[in-house]
């Protein structure tokens, strides 16, 4: 079919039209006049009637069935639009069923109203009230109106925004749920951050804490880490009262106790040394053994002078000048008590009474210009358990410790169950008590040699020092009310314990006491009643 026979088909719908909107006119003026209901038409192409209120009627008369077959065979004869007409001049220009008061006002939600009352699928669309241009002729509806100028949508042209309204909706409720998957379920989940005071069903994760590196205890400062721990040399005349109970010996980390001229020398370690007491000692001279041992720690080491070499007798002297050793010596220092003083509250004899001010210990080592930078490569790192527990089956409730058969001072020790920890009275005194209390007892069993030193200070008279190879052997270690035999050594200048099977050994958090025996010389330990000779 041809454009010149679709303008024919078209122009005759539009006569007929035109013929049937006169003849409804004509109906519409004689209703008027006999005051019955009036019927709904489409305005005449020139005069638009009165607007008034709707009336609601059922209708008088049926829809043309000869217009609607012919624009139905019209819009399938015509496949494509023309150019210049709107998709709207396929639909077919139908009347309404509901005769429409002249009066009816242009609100959509009254229109609406009244056709719902129509039973008919077609009902849902609205007459074509609207007038053709005004240069037009032929009543023929076309799409170049405004839509402020007609009066009366298209019920079809509703419905059809109404779908795209809802396939708009559609759309955009499915992108946003595309939106919405696609970014918060194929990210990765965060894993979640927990810590001791979360309350919510996530299993909650302990914060770490800093633990001390020499007694494995929490809660230690952090910026200490990677500083330098501090060894001070403390007196043990075991016969004299008046250096007992030792300034400072319940406070520090580690207390090693060995054997020096037929009796025992303490040295005491802190790890961070911004936090000592106010005074340490009675202080006392350094020698070799002690010196060597500190340097498992890369410990800054303090004494109170210190042993010379002579004849035979390597000193300290020359220890710390060959193996290059950080020390500080406090008789090279004002007595002042700034950092150095003497306390002679409980004698007068002046090697008794020298203590350190482990207050001022950082601002002494910052003034002598010691790195206080730890070496990782020189330091010990001990192994200990995360929670206290028992190292064996073997019971350890009281313990001995001998040093030698040349030392006249033997240690006992007790296990206080309710605390956890071994205590002793052995740095007690009347002066008072040392309130010692250990988590650990470490002993270890050295070889020793003892060397005569002649004419010691000009007195004619001779010196024997104890001196310690630092070669390792056998060894025990007491925790928990149990003890667990074990070898030590040192390799790379650092200690190891391992039991007797070879495995690596851990201690139990907190302090500990070392007592540094004579392999060869009788040195021994012993549970009970029972002795563990060399």
């Amino acid at each position: 079919m041809n454009d010149s026979e679709v303008d024919k088909i078209l122009k005759e719908i539009n006569e007929n039209k035109n013929k049937k909107q006169r003849e409804l006119f004509n109906k519409y003026e004689e209703n008027q006049n006999n005051k019955t209901k009036p019927l709904s038409i489409d305005v005449p192409l020139d005069e638009k009637p009165p607007v008034k209120k709707e009336i609601k009627s059922e209708p008088i008369f049926d829809e043309p069935k000869q217009i609607e077959k012919e624009q139905a065979d019209a819009k399938i004869e015509k496949k494509e639009p023309s150019p210049q007409q709107s998709t709207e001049q396929d639909a077919p220009l139908t009347l309404s069923e509901e005769p429409q008061n002249p009066d009816f006002t242009e609100d959509n939600g009254e229109q609406e109203t009244s056709l719902k009352t129509s039973k008919s699928d077609d009902t849902d669309e609205t007459s074509d009230k609207t007038s053709a241009d005004e240069n037009t002729s032929d009543g023929v509806y076309f799409a170049e109106y405004d839509e402020e100028e007609m009066p009366q949508e298209d019920s079809k042209k509703k419905r059809n925004k109404i779908i795209i309204a809802a396939v708009c909706i559609f759309v955009a409720i499915a992108i946003a749920l595309g939106v919405y998957f696609g970014f918060f379920y194929n990210k990765k989940t965060p894993e979640p951050q927990t810590t001791a005071l979360d309350t919510t069903e996530q299993t909650t994760v302990p914060v770490k804490q800093t633990l001390n590196p020499l007694t494995g205890e929490s809660g230690y400062d952090e910026g200490a880490l990677n500083q330098r721990p501090v060894a001070v040399v403390v007196e043990n005349e075991y016969s004299t009262a008046a250096v007992k109970p030792q300034w400072g010996i319940s406070q520090a980390d580690i207390v090693l106790e060995g054997e020096s001229e037929f009796s025992t020398r303490m040295l005491m370690f802190w790890a961070d040394y911004n936090k000592m007491p106010k005074q340490i000692g009675p202080t006392r001279s350094a020698r070799p053994p002690f010196i060597r041992f500190s340097q498992l720690f890369n410990a800054v080491f303090i004494h109170a002078g210190l042993s010379h070499t002579a004849g035979g007798y390597v000193g300290a002297d020359t220890v710390f000048e060959n193996e290059n050793v950080d020390h500080i010596n406090l008789l090279s220092l004002s007595e002042s008590g700034e950092y150095f003083g003497r306390d002679y509250s409980r004698t007068k004899v002046v090697e008794h009474t020298g203590y350190l001010n482990g207050t001022k210990v950082a601002k002494l080592l910052e003034s002598k210009k010691i790195d206080t930078n730890l070496n990782m490569s020189k330091f010990t790192a001990l192994s200990f358990n995360e929670n206290e527990k028992k190292l064996s089956d073997t019971a350890a409730n009281s313990v001995s410790f001998k040093w030698s058969s040349n030392c006249p001072k033997n240690a006992e020790f007790t296990y206080d169950e309710a605390s956890g920890k071994y205590t002793t009275s052995d740095f007690d005194s009347k002066y008072g008590k040392s309130n010692v209390a250990w988590e650990n007892l470490v002993f270890l069993l050295d070889t020793t040699e003892y060397v005569v030193k002649e004419n010691y200070k000009g007195s004619g008279n001779s010196e024997t020092y104890c001196n310690y190879d630092l070669s390792g052997g056998k060894g025990m270690i007491c925790s928990d009310g149990t003890a667990l035999e074990i070898q030590w050594g040192v390799t790379d200048g650092k200690l190891w314990m391992k039991d007797l099977s070879g495995n690596s050994v851990s201690l139990n958090p907190g302090k500990i006491y070392i007592g540094y025996g004579s392999s060869n010389h009788g040195g021994a330990y012993s549970l009970g009643t029972s002795s563990n000779n060399n």
